[in-house]
């Protein structure tokens, strides 16, 4: 309403002597001169200390959505065998939230997350923290909280596999390209097993940057597309765009291609993620031994040869339980239905000789 009170709110840092850096919140109060306002005079613009309440307040419909969409995500989870065991649900499910990922959390609330959320809570550790300061976005507060708690649960995959927009839209054109017949290229797994280490070399990097420059740090996480492509919908400089679709093409034939080789976000949520409390995803003796397809078919490698699976790389797909639960495709439940049915039939051939003599 153009009658009443607004504030800008500009959070600036600044690096000190010595490597510290300092954060502060400069807030700018406005209200329209009261000769161009008819009617009741207005009321006080908020304290700067309550405006993140007031952020809140004003944008319910977006909390409500994003709320619903993680009680959705979190049922998912808890019940992803009962999941699993139905593939055409399963794609529906899977294929139906990353696209409520990409539209909802993404284009219309702009709740992605980054790397720079990392560096911030850090910076804010060593030089006093201020929980006003995140709690002015309601959208990544509620989904960095959420994101805490399944770190311990689930481990990184909870985010990158379900609620990154930006790795949504991977997945989705990848999706596209392989019904369209685009051929996938498959990454020998000594060479993927050489690259995925980069993602963590960058985010070391920036983090070591962050502890002497935020500002330079904050310049070296341009590495993630998430601002061209998410944030500003592309609305940016052609170098930061020709650098995203870059990214988005090389996708299309090597799935999640920045999810596995250059994300630092994802690095920096994989290291915390080992102290994950359960170990959801099921395996068999087989796997790995006498069984290599879950290995073969994981979207992203994150299934060594020998068929444990890196709960670093892993980013909760769940298609390798799809697998676990497919009479059609696992091998052991496939000889497993053989010895049943080859026992079926020596019992009927039995009481056939019995009911004969």
């Amino acid at each position: 309403k153009p009658a009443e009170p607004w504030q800008i709110n500009l959070i600036a840092t600044r690096d000190l002597a010595g490597g510290a850096v300092a954060v502060a919140e400069f807030a700018l109060p406005f209200r329209l001169p009261p000769r161009y306002v008819s009617g009741s005079a207005e009321a006080p613009a908020p304290a700067a200390s309550l405006y993140w309440l007031e952020n809140w307040q004003s944008r319910v419909p977006g909390i409500i959505v994003i709320t619903v969409m993680l009680a959705v995500l979190s049922a998912i989870l808890v019940f992803q065998d009962s999941l699993s065991e139905r593939f055409r649900l399963y794609r529906i499910v899977r294929l139906s939230y990353l696209a409520a990922t990409l539209f909802l959390i993404g284009w219309w609330l702009g709740a992605q997350l980054s790397v720079v959320h990392v560096i911030s809570f850090v910076q804010a550790l060593l030089t006093g923290f201020s929980w006003e300061l995140f709690l002015l976005d309601p959208f990544v507060f509620i989904l960095w909280s959420f994101v805490g708690v399944a770190l311990l649960f689930w481990g990184r995959g909870v985010f990158c596999g379900w609620l990154c927009p930006f790795g949504a839209l991977q997945e989705l054109l990848n999706e596209l390209a392989r019904k369209a017949g685009l051929k996938q290229i498959n990454v020998n797994f000594a060479l993927h097993e050489r690259l995925w280490p980069i993602k963590y070399i960058l985010f070391l990097g920036l983090f070591a940057v962050s502890l002497n420059s935020v500002t330079a740090a904050f310049t070296g996480a341009e590495i993630e597309p998430f601002k061209t492509v998410i944030t500003l919908k592309f609305m940016r400089q052609w170098p930061f765009v020709l650098f995203a679709l870059g990214i988005l093409v090389l996708g299309l034939v090597i799935e999640r291609f920045y999810c596995r080789y250059l994300c630092p976000l994802g690095a920096a949520l994989a290291i915390p993620a080992r102290l994950r409390m359960f170990d959801w995803l099921k395996r068999r003796k087989q796997c790995g031994t006498e069984c290599g397809v879950c290995a073969r078919r994981c979207t992203v490698q994150a299934i060594h040869p020998n068929g444990s699976i890196n709960p670093n790389e892993c980013i909760n797909c769940l298609n390798c339980q799809m697998l676990y639960y497919d009479e059609r495709t696992c091998p052991p439940l496939i000889e497993r239905a053989k010895r049943r049915q080859r026992r079926e039939e020596v019992a009927a051939r039995r009481e056939a000789d019995s009911a004969g003599a």
